[in-house]
């Protein structure tokens, strides 16, 4: 993957996943991580084994919609936001969200890895887009 965003990474869920992508050395799979911030422009970003660029502005749409992925455990209302407002301009990336927000959208695809692992591998083949 080459770039990917990552927004609500403070968080409790967040935390937990910047904590496990760390220790399964997952960030080394990612040619530019991007981590986006809503109150800390321009500061450091985490430390995730590597350089990185400083933190960006999360309601920054045009930063936003040059990712190939966001990962959000931003929470619902940041889902509500701005998703639409990226999808509606064109943004084509994959957009994986830890918020309930999107669960019944008809484009969604639950992710429960490994538990409906199948079900992710035919949705990546049908071109689907939102992972929740």
């Amino acid at each position: 993957m080459k770039k990917v965003g990552f927004v609500g990474w403070r968080g409790m869920v967040g935390s937990v996943l910047m904590q496990r992508m760390r220790d399964e050395q997952d960030f080394a799979w990612i040619e530019e991580p991007v981590f986006f911030t809503t109150s800390q422009v321009g500061e450091p970003g985490p430390d995730v084994g590597r350089e990185i660029p400083r933190l960006q502005d999360a309601n920054g749409l045009q930063q936003l919609s040059s990712m190939d992925a966001i990962v959000s455990c931003q929470g619902g209302d940041y889902t509500k936001q701005v998703h639409a407002e990226l999808r509606s301009n064109g943004w084509t990336g994959y957009w994986i969200d830890a918020a309930s927000t999107l669960r019944m959208h008809d484009d969604s695809v639950i992710i429960l890895d490994p538990v409906n692992r199948s079900v992710i591998e035919d949705a990546l083949l049908a071109g689907k887009r939102d992972y929740i």
